[in-house]
Formats: structure tokens, C-alpha cells, sequence
């Protein structure tokens, strides 16, 4: 009989094994295990019995919170849910337990393969990778939920985008080009294919250095400009809607492939920081040349090695500089994970994603960038397809659906400790295994779950890693500067990380232990941002802003309107703060960046009394003892130390009890923001006394669509010293 078990710590393999127990697997909250014959089963009930009438076992026993069967309603995958209606004969795929051997594997497939009968329709019958697809009537579909050796039945997965929706399709015949909105994005990469179809007439281009014999352009350039132009293809293809209006896009041309091996580099021996300055101060001038302003640039190049430190190279600090200089928001890809850092097939589906948090697989420069966005990517597809649209069981994608890609690089960023890179995710492929005999072969350019965007001949191409991630969110940006062209690239930063909602597989519960939230945000940092959100209030969900600056070492006051119909009863309501600054920096500092700050949040309080509170407050950034009771809400996710490093702070308090929040707090709280200068701040810029920042701060009631929180906040939040 197979069981699950729920325990208050992991349970090891030897512990198991010396209650006669054989592992299976383990999930988030359970592991499961079998009690392969009748001796064990009567050895773990001795040991049970000792435990309960002497605590013998203690080390084991007392650890176990729950021992549950395992039964139907755990093998019902996706699709099988118990209230759905079914028309049978159904086509499902069947996983087995992995097994520790041939033999065994075959056992299990023959307990199967007596259910199914003639019905089976392919199988993957590698001992990890034990599945089995068939078509089975709801006799046969039971008899499968009651089997020990079935882990579960699904229907089988499908691409996001069937290749056969695009490979090889003309653009006139799938989509057209509708006209550009006002905004541009900037785009720094290989060459533009600028005559494309979907291109022409968007793309002001040029070459750094502009005398260079160039060698043909790859297809990358073309896919990010085109999602930096789009941001999105699949959909459009898929649903077969059109393509939302494109971006101008002024590309720069920076690297080529002259050997043709699939590398590029960068094209002259002038150093790489001063070729991207370049290259950014002048899609900077064509833009403002062309009355169309670029505040928005793309960088989807990256080193093949993680940053190891001591200090940010070059190029991180001139990023840095050049975004707080020139006020531009520079979003950077995160860099990938190469093949040969990268398990092997069997080892990398059962070690992802905990394999993306070794120091080898740590963001790659210039991600590390303090005052850029850094993106890493997320899987959009779980199935593997061929080009011709067979999506056969032997092909197994590593990431789930919106998991982090096998490929992606992870925090922290240039600071072990509360320096939150990457900043956000988007979606930018997935790797796929296939069964070849006894071998399992890994593979980066799977069209059914690789990136679409556009190529040539094309129209179309796919391929996966965090370049096609970074232009995504880039394009986010450049909307916001378009809709609020007012707004600086703080509160475009601030406006697109609170627009951003982490991925279902890495949310962590309530209750999770420190190390697990940080490990979910060292991979998908604030999660994935959403252009509506970025740039729109609803009628239960409201954004305000401030744009501004502070006085070196000081704190403000910013009043938060809390409705009292907000406030009130019991529902899924959230309050987020986002936090964007952009302070000097200097690479050869133990502390790279010349201030830090950082926000608390307060109810309960008369103004003038949080105002001398604050008052007190010594500048070093120590504080004196402050309230520990109900007026200072300290829940707020992340910690603060978790992102105190981060000119991008990204933080939520959930109040979902209806004690959470209560209309005896006031209508108005506190949100206090403190600047905090580094010692040597003057070596970094001379006269540093005020330091630019911006604020977002979201009101949003999930539980209550119908509430109007809109209305009662048409004023935006007003400083108070």
C-alpha cells in the first residue's frame, strides 16, 4: 500500500528505510512511501507500537505530523478533478512511481498494461521517467486510481503554442502589423533583420562601432527587438487575436557571430563598458532626435559565468551611473545557465529547481546592476513538441508551468545579503529531455516550449533563455514612460515591480521558515509584471504614487488613506509597497552603493507624535526602541532585511482576517521612508545631499470585486516632514 506522510521536518531515505519503508517521492508538505511486503508492514507497526508504549523511535515518530493513505483522489492529475464531466474513451497519461530498476520498472508497466490492454498508446519506459500514455473507458480510468505502482493519471499536457501555429506560416496570412503606439524601447544586441514584415517602419537602426565590417546578423537580435517591439507573440498566434501595437524601437547594434558557432562577441578591442555607453547615449540622442524619447533600454547580454565578486566590473558600475545620469530605465537579462554547468538530464529533473542556487549559477554582469531591472525567466510550456506538432510522452519538460526556467541564473545580486537579483521573471523557455534507448538527452531549442518571436526567413523563430525574458519587461516599462511620460525611471521601476505577482510554484506559505522564502526569491525576485497593472487602477484595486526627492539621512512621512469599507469585515486584501531609488555607486567600495533606505509602516498614530518619533531617530540609521504592539506593522513580505540592499523594494502585507485590519486604527496610516548615506557617499558624487526616489503604494481587495476603493482615494499621497 502506497501512503503519504507529513512531517515537521524532511525525512531522510535512511530513516525510512530502517522502518522498512520504501521511498517514492515527495511533494511540497508530504513524502510518500510504500510498504513494499507483509514483513515490513508488520516491522512498521512494531515499531509504531514501541514508539506509542515506551517512545522508543522518538527521533522518527515524533517528527511525523500526519500518515494518510494514498488513494483516487490523490492520482487525479490535471483534468481528472473529480467534478469535472468526462466523454470517454479519454486519452490520459499515466505516471508511474519512478523505479530503482529495470526490472522493477517493467513490473510496474505489466501491472498497467493489464488495466489499459490494446489501449496503449506510447510509453517512456526509462525507470525515472515511468509513463505511459493510453485510451481508456471509465471502467479502465478507476481500476488506474486504485493502482499502487500509478503516482497519477492526467490528461496529457499540450504546448502553450502548437508549432504547427507558426512554423513556416506567412506573416500576411497569421498576422498583421497594427500601428505603433507613441513609446519607444531601446535595444541593445546582434543585428535587426529591420525589413521583417512586423518590423518595417518600427526599427531605427545603427552599429557601435559604425566603420565595422559586420558579419550576417543572427537571429537573436530580431527575436528581442521583436518582443521588445510586441512582447508578446504566442498569444496572438495561439488564440489567433491580434498582436497588441508595437513600440518604435531603436536598435543598436553591438555584437556579431563571425565564426558561426553560435557565440557572439563583442565586434572591437574598445572595452565593452565604453562600446554599451556608446551605444546607450545614442539611442538616447536618436530618440530625442525624432521627438520619440527613449527612457527605456533592453540588454539581453550577459557572461557565461556567474558574478563571483569581489567587486561589480565595468560595465555594472556604468550601467549603474549611466541610469541615474540620464534618468533611463535599463533592463538587463539575468544570463543563463550553460550546458556544462548543468546536471544531467535525470539529475536535473529531480534537483530543479534547487540546482539554479549554487554559486555557479548566480546572475551573470552586468545583471548584478543596482539601479537597472534584472530579469530572469520562467517557464511558459510543459510539453515538448516536434516541429510537425507531436508531443510524444518520451519528451519531458524540466519546469513546469510558470516555474522557473532550468536556465535562469539566481540571487543575490552583487550583495550576499538583502540584494534582490533578479528583480522580476517573465517567460523565456524551457529545456526538454528525451528518451533515446537508456539515454536521456537534454535540449535548448524545443519549439514546444521555447520563446516565439520573429526571425528569418521565418516570419517566425524559437529558442529559449533569459534574453527573450529581458525585452518582455522591458517593453512594460517603455508603456509606462509612454502612458505617464512625466514619470522618472523610479517610478517606472516602482510601478512595474508593484505590478508584479510571483509565480504560483515559488509562492511561499504564510508559515514558511525564512530560508524557504529566500530561496524563492533569490529565484523569481518580485515575480512576473503585468502591463495592465503596470499602467491602471480599478475600482478594488488602487495605486498611488510619489516622485520625488529627500534629504540625505532624514526620514518622511507619507499619510496612506485606508477607506473604512476597505478596512472593514473579512476579506483577501492586501496592501503593497514599492520603493525605487537610484543612488551613486562606486565598484571598488565594500559597500557598492552610497545610501541605502528604507520604509516602515505605521497605524494608530497621532501624526505628531510618529513626527517626533522620527525626529529622534539618530542618523546612522540605529534606531531608538520604537512601538513592538499593533501600531507598527511589521508582516510586511519581504523582510525589510531581505531587501535593505535593493534600489527596488517590492513588499506586501496580506490581510486576509477580518481582525487584520479594523476601522478603530484610522483611516490614515504611516508609511515612513529613511535615507540612510553610506561614510564615503561624498568620494562617489561630490554634494550628495538629496537622493531621488519614487513610491507606489497598491490598496487591492481580491476578496471583493464589487467594493470601490477607486472613489475614495482621488488624491494622490502628499509628503509630510
Amino acid at each position: 500500500m502506497v501512503f503519504k506522510i507529513s512531517a515537521d521536518s524532511r525525512l531522510t531515505d535512511d530513516a525510512l528505510r530502517n522502518k522498512g519503508l520504501q521511498h517514492l517521492g515527495e511533494s511540497s508538505g508530504w513524502d510518500y512511501f510504500v510498504l513494499p511486503h507483509d514483513e515490513s508492514a508488520s516491522s512498521f507497526r512494531s515499531a509504531l507500537d514501541a514508539y506509542r508504549s515506551s517512545d522508543q523511535g522518538r527521533s522518527f515518530f515524533a517528527l511525523i505530523k500526519d500518515i494518510e493513505p494514498y488513494g483516487p483522489d490523490d492520482r487525479r492529475g490535471p483534468g481528472l478533478e473529480p467534478d469535472l464531466v468526462l466523454t470517454f474513451p479519454l486519452l490520459v497519461d499515466i505516471h508511474l512511481w519512478p523505479a530503482s530498476s529495470g526490472p522493477e520498472a517493467r513490473e510496474r508497466l505489466a501491472s498497467v498494461r493489464e488495466v489499459v490492454g490494446e489501449q496503449e498508446r506510447g510509453v517512456d519506459e526509462q525507470p525515472e521517467f515511468l509513463l505511459m500514455r493510453a485510451s481508456v473507458e471509465e471502467e479502465s480510468l478507476n481500476d488506474l486510481l486504485l493502482l499502487p505502482a500509478v503516482e497519477r493519471v492526467r490528461l496529457p499536457p499540450s504546448p502553450y503554442l502548437s508549432p504547427t501555429d507558426w512554423v513556416e506560416q506567412p506573416p500576411s496570412e497569421t498576422l498583421d502589423q497594427p500601428a505603433a503606439r507613441r513609446g519607444a524601447v531601446g535595444v541593445i544586441d546582434d543585428g535587426v533583420h529591420v525589413n521583417h514584415p512586423l518590423l518595417q517602419g518600427l526599427v531605427d537602426a545603427f552599429a557601435v562601432p559604425s566603420g565595422h565590417s559586420w558579419a550576417p546578423p543572427t537571429q537573436h537580435g530580431t527575436m528581442v527587438a521583436g518582443l521588445a517591439a510586441y512582447g508578446d507573440f504566442e498569444t496572438a498566434l495561439r488564440d489567433g487575436t491580434g498582436l497588441p501595437q508595437p513600440l518604435m524601437v531603436v536598435a543598436a547594434r553591438v555584437v556579431e557571430d563571425r565564426s558561426g558557432s553560435g557565440t557572439a562577441t563583442f565586434a572591437t578591442d574598445t572595452p565593452e563598458h565604453r562600446v554599451l555607453e556608446d551605444a546607450i547615449r545614442e539611442i538616447v540622442r536618436r530618440g530625442a532626435m525624432a521627438d520619440r524619447p527613449v527612457k527605456v533600454v533592453n540588454i539581453s547580454l550577459a557572461d557565461r559565468y556567474g558574478y563571483a565578486g569581489p567587486h561589480v566590473d565595468h560595465r555594472t558600475e556604468m550601467l549603474d551611473r549611466l541610469a541615474r545620469e540620464l534618468d533611463i530605465v535599463i533592463v538587463v537579462a539575468s544570463g543563463n545557465v550553460g550546458e556544462s554547468l548543468l546536471p544531467d538530464a535525470h539529475e536535473l529533473h529531480a534537483r530543479h529547481p534547487e540546482h539554479l542556487l549554487a554559486d555557479e549559477c548566480r546572475v551573470a554582469e552586468p545583471a548584478v546592476a543596482a539601479n537597472c531591472l534584472t530579469v530572469g525567466s520562467i517557464a511558459r510550456s510543459d510539453q515538448g513538441a516536434h516541429p510537425d506538432g507531436d508531443s510524444p510522452p518520451q519528451l519531458r519538460a524540466v519546469a513546469g508551468i510558470d516555474q522557473v526556467s532550468p536556465f535562469s541564473r539566481s540571487g543575490p545580486g552583487f550583495r550576499p545579503g538583502g540584494s534582490v537579483k533578479p528583480d522580476l521573471v517573465h517567460y523565456g523557455g524551457n529545456l526538454v529531455s528525451q528518451a533515446i534507448l537508456s539515454q536521456r538527452n537534454l535540449s535548448h531549442t524545443n519549439v514546444g516550449v521555447a520563446t516565439v518571436s520573429l526571425g528569418v526567413p521565418g516570419p517566425f523563430h524559437a529558442s529559449s533563455g533569459t534574453s527573450f525574458a529581458a525585452p518582455r519587461v522591458a517593453r512594460i516599462a517603455a508603456v509606462v514612460r509612454d502612458e505617464y511620460p512625466s514619470a522618472s525611471a523610479n517610478l517606472t521601476r516602482a510601478l512595474v515591480g508593484l505590478s508584479a505577482r510571483v509565480p504560483s510554484p515559488h509562492r511561499a506559505k504564510s508559515n514558511a521558515k525564512a530560508a524557504e522564502s529566500a530561496k524563492h526569491l533569490a529565484l523569481t525576485g518580485y515575480g512576473i509584471p503585468d502591463e495592465r497593472r503596470a499602467i491602471e487602477s480599478l475600482q478594488n484595486r488602487v495605486v498611488m504614487t510619489f516622485d520625488g526627492e529627500i534629504e540625505a539621512d532624514t526620514s518622511v512621512i507619507h499619510p496612506i488613506p485606508i477607506p473604512e469599507e476597505f478596512a472593514i469585515g473579512k476579506s483577501d486584501r492586501t496592501i503593497a509597497i514599492a520603493l525605487a531609488y537610484d543612488p551613486p555607486t562606486r565598484r571598488f567600495r565594500r559597500e557598492y552603493l552610497a545610501s541605502r533606505m528604507k520604509v516602515d509602516f505605521y497605524r494608530l498614530f497621532d501624526l505628531d507624535e510618529l513626527i517626533a518619533i522620527m525626529a529622534r531617530q539618530p542618523t546612522n540609521g540605529d534606531k531608538l526602541k520604537l512601538p513592538s504592539d499593533r501600531r507598527r506593522i511589521k508582516s510586511l513580505k519581504p523582510s525589510s532585511e531581505a531587501v535593505l540592499h535593493s534600489t527596488l523594494q517590492v513588499r506586501r502585507w496580506r490581510a486576509s482576517a477580518a481582525t487584520s485590519l479594523d476601522p478603530n486604527d484610522g483611516q490614515t496610516y504611516y508609511l515612513v521612508v529613511t535615507h540612510m548615506r553610506a561614510p564615503w557617499a561624498e568620494l562617489a558624487e561630490p554634494g550628495y545631499d538629496r537622493q531621488r526616489y519614487a513610491l507606489a503604494v497598491e490598496l487591492e481587495d481580491r476578496g471583493r470585486q464589487q467594493i470601490n476603493i477607486l472613489d475614495r482615494l482621488r488624491e494622490r499621497v502628499r509628503p509630510s516632514v
